[in-house]
């Protein structure tokens, strides 16, 4: 299974690094690989895909970020892509498209954002 770095994954959901880095160092996304300061998380295709989502629920809702990383790991932790419990209120999502757009964007991704060298610039 391939893990993305955090410019990979930011680039294929359409968010800023810092939008992303500010979204995992504050809430917990199954997936994500964090060992120590200075090295750069990877990521799960599931985290991306959590990542995914949960930007399009607070575009889409205006829901707080918090909010929309609960609702987003219900949603795809459900083989039917539901949400919200016991609710008379549904909200569903076609798990399969969501989870290929994801991929098409990744790959996509995945050529555009190269890895950046850490540390300073070699001397000249």
């Amino acid at each position: 299974m391939p893990l993305y770095n955090t410019a990979t994954a930011a680039t294929a959901t359409g968010v800023t690094s810092k939008w992303l880095d500010n979204l995992l160092s504050h809430n917990h996304i199954p997936g994500v690989q964090s060992e120590s300061q200075g090295v750069s998380r990877r990521l799960s295709l599931a985290a991306v895909t959590q990542i995914a989502l949960t930007k399009e629920l607070i575009q889409l809702l205006n829901v707080p970020v918090p909010t929309a990383v609960q609702v987003a790991s219900t949603m795809l932790a459900d083989p039917d892509g539901k949400s919200l419990g016991d609710s008379p209120i549904r909200m569903t999502i076609d798990l399969h498209e969501f989870q290929a757009d994801v991929l098409q964007c990744l790959a996509r991704a995945v050529e555009l954002a190269p890895t950046r060298r850490r540390g300073r610039p070699p001397k000249r």
